[in-house]
């Protein structure tokens, strides 16, 4: 029997190893989500992996329904059997966000009111996000919020920041992890070893041969603009430490707030 429980914590913990903040993060962007569309909004938790931020904007905001969406046929078993449903308030699908039918995947009866994510869009290519933004002004109501938690690289004339950012991360780095915690590559290596998971490892493996990533200098800046030729407005970071930021826009037209 698979310890979907055990592995869900081992997977928390070996994010927070690259990511200190990162619940600051989550607070901040659940905060904001809330601010801006109500603490009962319908929510779709764009690259949800297992569930990290579904499971607490569930947990955090009572009222709300998330479609969490995911290609990894892996992580969205994780999060099944993890998180669950929460009530019927959570929704898995399984679709890629480079699908020009993503609107139709989600299956959702109305438009929604917000669209999150977090440290996952950098796997899409500039040209792909592009087009994601587009399908997001199908999938959200006028009015609607985009929320985005990730590292976000400085401009190409902000080299001396970069570089500081950097240091500071490479320190941080050094320091000892606490004991069990994996990295990311010790912790894909372990679960792809679960004899368990001999079926959902072999499908994942037939879908792609690993993540490309894209970072590349002046990432908040161009996403920034791609999110406003699509017909966003009022894009800004709300949320930064270091290089870790959370970027919000809203969609144009209609009422911001249900709250």
């Amino acid at each position: 029997m698979t310890d979907w429980e055990g592995w869900f914590k081992r997977w928390e913990a070996q994010q927070g190893l690259y990511l200190p903040e990162r619940e600051p993060r989550f607070a901040m962007m659940i905060d904001i989500l809330s601010a801006l569309v109500g603490d009962a909004p319908t929510v779709v938790d764009l690259g949800c992996g297992p569930g990290s931020l579904t499971k607490r904007v569930a947990d955090q905001l009572p009222g709300a329904r998330v479609i969490a969406v995911d290609a990894d046929p892996l992580l969205l078993e994780l999060g099944r059997h993890a998180v669950g449903d929460r009530g019927g308030r959570i929704r898995w699908v399984d679709a890629d966000l480079r699908d020009s039918e993503l609107a139709r995947h989600l299956g959702l009866n109305q438009t929604a009111d917000a669209a999150i994510s977090t440290t996952a869009l950098h796997w899409l290519s500039p040209g792909e996000l592009t087009e994601l933004f587009k399908r997001l002004t199908h999938v959200l109501r006028p009015g609607g919020v985009f929320i985005n938690g990730d590292h976000m690289t400085f401009d190409h004339d902000q080299s001396r920041l970069d570089s500081a950012v950097k240091r500071i991360r490479e320190k941080a780095a050094a320091d000892p992890r606490g004991p069990g915690v994996e990295t990311w590559t010790e912790w894909w290596a372990s679960i792809e070893a679960d004899p368990t998971l001999a079926e959902l490892v072999a499908e994942r493996r037939s879908r792609w041969g690993g993540h490309p990533d894209y970072h590349s200098p002046g990432e908040a800046t161009f996403m920034g603009a791609a999110l406003l030729r699509a017909g966003f407005t009022e894009v800004g970071t709300l949320w930064q430490w270091l290089d870790n930021r959370v970027l919000v826009a809203i969609l144009d037209g209609g009422t911001i707030s249900r709250c």
